[in-house]
Formats: structure tokens, C-alpha cells, sequence
């Protein structure tokens, strides 16, 4: 069991012993089990770790390269698990990085390992119809922009802007995945902070679309911080809405 960055979570550390494979139906079963709402079939978002956040965790005692296995995870799991999920009814799928930009604080990747990643993340979506994020959170993303926008291949790409200041956002017309609600602290950010933070960005992106989100997941809080978090979003959604 191993710290999950700098939270009070832990995963079990994954031990690459031999080639990457699946039949494709290990997270379609995880999926199927959700909830599909009153109205029957809902629209499904699934989220995933990016090669990279695998590669970066896991043991690796077979490919010896985190190059290949960067590969061997994106082409032999996660192209075949996005076939079925999509089969089943998802209809986003998000690949979530926090690796990116936490442990590599001090050194940032280069430009040209993250358009490895990004040749990656095109090998698992290859073929697929859903839509598709990457998000980047626990540490700053601006090193990497405008890079992570030309060079990660998804419909959306997410930012953590309680850790990456706004005013580094460049124009780009792929959409935002606005993290501006800390999603590590029971601080409940005021409408005005949350609003002076989203102005920034929508002042300084072309983007097609922006959407609000927590800077992370809300499980490393308690159920009513992560209640009112998200209540306050939804206040800044309407805000907005009626400006």
C-alpha cells in the first residue's frame, strides 16, 4: 500500500511481471453497476488513469521501459476496455494525470515525452466515438501550457486553478475543464473568489466550452464539504448563466 500524493488514501501498488493485456470487460463491469436514473440509460462519464500515472506508479519488472509500458497500457488495456465501455453506453471518458504535474515539480517532462503521451493516449481512443478529457491536478499545470492543449489529443482538457495560476491559460479552442473549487480543503471558497478566478480564464481562453469543476476528486473530504462545494458551483453555473 502506497500514499496516494499528498492525501490520506492509498492504492495498492500495481507489479508488472508480464505483458499488459484484458478482455476488455473490467471496467465496463464497474460501470454497468451505476446508477442509470429515472429515465432510464443515462449518458456515463468513466474515469481512467492516464498512461503516463500508471507507468509512474506501477512496478515495473517486465517492459523495463517506461516508454513501453506507457504503450503496452494505453494499446493493451485501455483501447480494448474504451471499445467495451463505449458498447455499453459511456459516453465520456476521462484520463485523469495527476502524475504530470505532481512528481514532476522540480523538472517538468519535456515537450517531446509529452507528445508521447499524447501518441498514447491517441492509440486507446483510436476508433472510439466518446468524448474525451485529460485532467491534470495536484500541482501546477502552467509548465505545460499552451503544450498539453497541442499535444494531448482529447476533446477537453482539465486544470488544477487552485494550484495553476488562470492568467497562464493561452487561447485554444479545445474546451476547459475549469478545476477552480479546491477539492482538498473544507474551505468553502465565496462566490466572488470563485467568480474573479473563472473570469480570468474565460477572459484569457477562446475555448468552446468551459466547464466548472472541483480541482480534483471530492473524496478526500468530508460528504458536506463536497455537498457544499458543489452547491457553490452550481451557484457560480447560474451567476454566469444570467450575466
Amino acid at each position: 500500500m502506497v500514499r496516494w500524493f499528498n492525501t490520506n488514501t492509498f492504492y495498492q501498488t500495481p507489479i508488472v511481471t508480464g505483458e499488459l493485456t484484458t478482455n476488455g470487460s473490467v471496467l465496463s463491469g464497474a460501470a454497468g453497476r451505476l446508477p442509470t436514473g429515472e429515465k432510464g440509460r443515462q449518458p456515463r462519464k468513466v474515469i481512467v488513469p492516464d498512461p503516463l500515472t500508471f507507468a509512474e506508479l506501477a512496478d515495473d519488472r517486465y517492459y523495463r521501459s517506461k516508454e513501453k509500458l506507457i504503450f503496452a497500457f494505453a494499446d493493451g488495456v485501455l483501447a480494448k476496455e474504451l471499445h467495451t465501455l463505449e458498447k455499453n453506453g459511456v459516453a465520456y471518458v476521462q484520463f485523469s494525470s495527476p502524475s504530470l504535474v505532481a512528481r514532476f515539480r522540480e523538472k517538468p517532462i519535456s515537450r517531446d515525452m509529452l507528445g508521447q503521451l499524447g501518441e498514447s493516449i491517441r492509440v486507446a481512443i483510436k476508433g472510439r466515438s466518446v468524448r474525451t478529457g485529460f485532467c491534470t491536478y495536484f500541482g501546477d499545470a502552467s509548465p505545460y501550457i499552451p503544450s498539453v492543449f497541442d499535444l494531448i489529443p482529447t476533446d477537453d482538457i482539465g486544470v488544477d486553478f487552485t494550484e495553476t495560476d488562470p492568467d497562464s491559460i493561452t487561447p485554444s479552442r479545445k474546451g476547459i475543464i475549469a478545476g477552480v473549487s479546491d477539492a482538498r480543503t473544507t474551505y468553502l471558497e465565496s462566490l466572488q473568489e470563485l467568480t474573479a478566478r473563472l473570469t480570468t480564464i474565460t477572459d484569457r481562453t477562446s475555448s468552446k466550452s468551459v466547464t466548472l469543476s472541483p480541482s480534483a476528486d471530492l473524496r478526500y473530504i468530508p460528504r458536506t464539504a463536497a455537498d457544499a462545494k458543489l452547491r457553490r458551483l452550481a451557484e457560480l453555473r447560474d451567476s454566469v448563466a444570467a450575466s
